[in-house]
């Protein structure tokens, strides 16, 4: 956002009602946002990346975001890259106006295509003459000066834009055998397939998440605020150009920060839904613009980062940011947060982009096999990592054991074992991996086990059948080793609720669960049960009407699995992610 050749993102003017509270005849208060940690690795610990994130993590995270310099510096710049090793690069621009938004039903905010490419060096071109004109300089300004006419513009500003290049498939990484940092492993062309990395068993490209997505910007681009995806890390490196500025809200006061968003920058009629959900919403459309100050008004933490060429910019699970964006990345210790964001994601009925429940039970069976070699001195149950994916996993397979107790015991439903890979709930959208209900005649309208009510018959008028994973056995095994780690318990068999006979089960109130599994089965491996509560999220807009066309066509395409696993009927909305390098 600051410095000589970046680009502004589109944003719109807020009416009086709101200025008041935006309130930016006095910029002062950009010197009054306290900067994010600065990290300097050495060579050696620049080796391996996940590994260095994670042990600066407990601290950063406090800030949502931090800047990392790199130890090495590409021997090719961006713009050889872009104009010699890329033959015949183009890319398209969005036009983004500099202005606040009212943000009432009478003016939201939407970014249109200018529908011209150009290539790296005519955009050159354009972003410094904009520079110039603006500034009557070609030379580099102090960042907070450039912050300072950003705010005074948007306040100001009426028919102003500027262009913006986003979503450019690529990198401006080199793929020079010699450059030091496109073959270090923090080219994040590579990023998501390193070793630590979740995102690694993802086997359909993402972009944006499995693959980098290049942005090019003049002055004043700037990204609006949003969350991640599932609640993903996301990191970001500055190739070239002037120096970005980047506003941070750690992921602990992410419910402040919608909430703060819901009464002070959003009228009520523009809100679908009640709550932060409503915020939440709309704050996913990555339109949303409004200068950090009102955090700073009503005491909600945020932080601030100016990175330079040659920095990363890594952001936390959760933490809501303004700036340029990034690939995606997580950790063995995201699982809990992405519990949260999948249930956020269900229960605002949004597309998941990534399938959650799989990746979870893929490296809960990775973990489980490589503890099993390991000796008992160097086992990982007292990591952090093991103890986040452990816990997940153990809830959702006693989740899967408690709906399949209910729906045993209150309809006659078969059973089937030949299910391979995640489906779509037609219902909720959830992603469901290790079991669901799905007509075994037409295939069509899968539904995840965890509605209360839910259709006994498909749309085509025969019944639902209950599919579950091959390797059930396996998943039950990990699920009481990871239990038998915490506890000593009795023997259970998860595999048995999923194929015994309805009929076979022994009647209990509905409302007692665990006190009817006890009659059947016995005690649980996995001790006290509690129904999943559903709550989603997602970071692009859905209407009702694309919801229902996105669910037909994953239907009729199939849905992404990931690796080690075939694919099934039903594919996630692969819509391109809308994330950024420069």
């Amino acid at each position: 956002m600051t410095g000589k050749s970046p680009i502004t993102q589109r944003t719109a003017r807020h009416g009086s009602h709101k200025l008041c509270k935006f309130d930016l005849s006095d910029l002062e208060w950009t010197n009054m946002i306290p900067e994010c940690p600065t990290y300097h690795p050495s060579e050696h610990e620049f080796e391996h990346p996940l590994v260095y994130l994670q042990k600066i993590a407990h601290e950063a995270s406090k800030y949502g975001i931090c800047k990392i310099v790199s130890p090495i510096a590409a021997s090719n710049p961006a713009a050889f890259v872009l104009m010699k090793e890329k033959k015949n690069f183009k890319f398209e621009t969005n036009v983004q106006p500099l202005r606040l938004s009212k943000w009432n039903e009478k003016d939201i905010i939407t970014f249109s295509m200018r529908g011209r490419k150009y290539t790296y060096h005519d955009f050159e071109v354009l972003a410094n003459k904009a520079f110039f004109s603006r500034f009557h300089s070609s030379r580099d300004l102090p960042s907070s000066y450039v912050e300072k006419e950003f705010w005074h513009e948007m306040a100001q500003g009426e028919k102003g834009t500027v262009e913006y290049g986003v979503n450019v498939e690529g990198s401006a990484f080199s793929c020079d055998p010699n450059d030091r940092l496109g073959t270090s492993k923090w080219n994040l062309k590579n990023f998501s397939q390193l070793p630590q990395s979740l995102i690694r068993l993802v086997d359909r490209e993402i972009p944006g998440i499995t693959d980098p997505m290049l942005y090019i910007g003049m002055l004043f681009s700037m990204f609006a605020w949003h969350v991640e995806d599932h609640y993903l890390y996301s990191i970001n490196y500055h190739h070239s150009g002037a120096n970005k500025t980047w506003y941070g809200v750690p992921g602990y006061a992410a419910s402040q920060f919608e909430k703060t968003v819901l009464q002070h920058v959003y009228c009520n009629k523009i809100i679908t839904k009640h709550g932060e959900d409503g915020a939440f919403k709309f704050l996913a459309q990555k339109t949303t613009m409004f200068p950090p100050n009102v955090m700073l008004q009503h005491d909600v933490a945020v932080y601030k980062a100016v990175q330079k060429p040659g920095e990363f910019i890594i952001t936390f699970p959760r933490a809501y940011h303004a700036g340029f964006s990034h690939v995606n990345f997580a950790n063995g210790d995201w699982f809990p947060l992405g519990a949260a964001a999948s249930r956020r994601y269900t229960h605002l009925k949004m597309m998941p982009l990534i399938p959650y429940e799989e990746l979870l039970c893929k490296e809960a069976m990775l973990v489980f096999k490589s503890s099993r070699v390991r000796s008992s001195k160097n086992k990982p149950e007292d990591t952090t990592s093991y103890q986040a994916i452990m816990l997940p996993f153990m809830h959702l397979m006693q989740s899967y054991k408690t709906s399949l107790l209910r729906l045993n015991s209150s309809r006659k439903l078969h059973s089937s074992s030949n299910t391979t890979g995640s489906q779509i709930c037609s219902l909720c959208y959830r992603d469901c991996y290790v079991a669901y209900l799905l007509c075994k005649y037409c295939f069509s309208h899968p539904i995840c086990l965890f509605h209360d009510i839910a259709p006994q018959t498909c749309l085509c008028g025969r019944d639902y059948t209950i599919f579950k994973r091959n390797d059930i056995f396996a998943l039950e095994e990990a699920a009481k080793s990871f239990q038998q780690g915490k506890e000593c318990v009795d023997k259970f068999s998860l595999s048995s609720i999923f194929s015994c006979n309805i009929n076979d089960c022994i009647k209990v109130p509905e409302n007692n669960p665990w006190q009817r599994e006890k009659s059947v089965r016995g005690t649980s491996f996995l001790g006290v049960a509690s129904k999943p509560k559903t709550k989603v999220a997602d970071s692009t807009k859905h209407s009702d009407e694309r919801n229902k066309s996105t669910t037909k066509h994953w239907r009729n395409n199939g849905l992404p699995s990931v690796r080690g696993a075939e694919r099934p009927g039903i594919i996630y909305n692969l819509r391109k992610r809308k994330s950024k390098l420069i």
